[in-house]
């Protein structure tokens, strides 16, 4: 039988919020408010998941305690790439980015700059 990984306390870094509300009011200019509404709601829940699913994200190469996972609604198009760090107690999300940026490129800009 396979042990339940214990659950972590989530930490948001001060990029998240910001993010979040930038991608609700993308969404809300799209789609309408009451879909970005239902769209952030869904990224926060599968974020808040992480505190006990955080090892299903890949790890990051030459950041070996960074992790990420993509998070869609659905199998094809475009969602989200979380980006979160395995601390002793805690999950830590860095940022969001969009599955069609470089995220790889900005993720080693805002790395450099902590």
């Amino acid at each position: 039988m396979a042990q339940r990984s214990r659950r972590l306390n989530l930490k948001l870094s001060d990029y998240v919020n910001p993010r979040l509300a930038e991608i609700w009011r993308w969404n809300a200019d799209k789609y309408g408010e009451a879909h970005a509404t239902t769209f952030v709601e869904f990224l926060k829940a599968e974020t808040l998941a992480l505190t006990t699913t955080y090892q299903k994200g890949r790890q990051i190469s030459h950041y070996p305690s960074w992790r990420y996972l993509t998070i869609k609604k659905r199998a094809k198009g475009h969602g989200y790439i979380v980006v979160y760090e395995i601390q002793p107690t805690d999950v830590f999300v860095l940022y969001y980015f969009h599955t069609a940026q470089n995220w790889e490129a900005k993720l080693r800009l805002m790395l450099r700059r902590q």
